[in-house]
Order: C-alpha cells, then sequence, then structure tokens
C-alpha cells in the first residue's frame, strides 16, 4: 500500500510538472470565423484546376488516372505557400500541378473577424486523356 502511495505521488508530480501551461496568452485555441477554401468551393477549384494543366506527351499517352494528395498553406493575402505534395503521380503532372495551384488564390481563414494563415490538405483527382492539353517545351 505504501509503495502504491509513494509511486501515485511520483506520477503525479510528474504529470503536473510536464503539464502544459494554459496560462501562457500564447497558448490557445483558435476558433475560426471561416476557414480557408477556394472563391466558387472544391468543384470550381477542380475545374480551374483542369483548365489550366498541361501534360507531357508520356502523361497522354500513359493515361493517368489518379489523384494528387497535396498540403499546403492559405496566407492571410490570399496566396499559397508551403505546397507540399503528400502522394503524386508523377510524369512532372506534380510538378505542373504546383505551378498552377501557387498562382490561385484563395479566400483565406479567418479568425475574430482577421484574415489568418491556415494549413490545408486536399485531394485534386486527375484525370488524363488523348484530349488534354499537351505541354509545349520551353
Amino acid at each position: 500500500m505504501k509503495k502504491t502511495l509513494i509511486l501515485l505521488c511520483v506520477l503525479t508530480t510528474v504529470f503536473t510538472s510536464f503539464a502544459q501551461d494554459y496560462s501562457d496568452p500564447q497558448n490557445m485555441d483558435v476558433e475560426y470565423n471561416r476557414d480557408a477554401d477556394y472563391p466558387g468551393g472544391i468543384n470550381k477549384f477542380i475545374t480551374d484546376l483542369w483548365d489550366q494543366m498541361e501534360y507531357t506527351q508520356e502523361a497522354i499517352d500513359a493515361g493517368i488516372d489518379g489523384d494528387i494528395t497535396v498540403s499546403f498553406d492559405v496566407e492571410p493575402d490570399s496566396t499559397i505557400s508551403g505546397v507540399s505534395i503528400i502522394s503524386g503521380l508523377g510524369y512532372d503532372i506534380d510538378e505542373e500541378f504546383t505551378h498552377i495551384l501557387l498562382s490561385m488564390k484563395f479566400k483565406p481563414a479567418q479568425a475574430e473577424g482577421n484574415p489568418i494563415k491556415m494549413n490545408m490538405m486536399l485531394n485534386a483527382p486527375i484525370r488524363v486523356g488523348p484530349k488534354s492539353k499537351l505541354k509545349v517545351k520551353d
């Protein structure tokens, strides 16, 4: 019984000494008034993406059909930064996707009425067929 009581005291001391300090004003939950999103929604995003994408002849010949999973930050000024392809497709599609994503504008997230940076993660379907736009070589 005495060993159990001592162990309980030690564990309590350890947990309280390493506990997070919630009195720190920097350590607070952010309550978003609005999450970041694309003007017109995800369907408009995919349509705009498909309209701008250009593919290599190899990608067109391979008939790539899959999804790109991407993580990126929407900055308070609506620009995109920190693009990271989590799951790509190859054939220079990932690079083209990143290039187009960086040129797009999103509505930034808002907290307490102010625009703030927010990380987003999404899956974008890519369908490459014989009628897809061929990328002009530089």
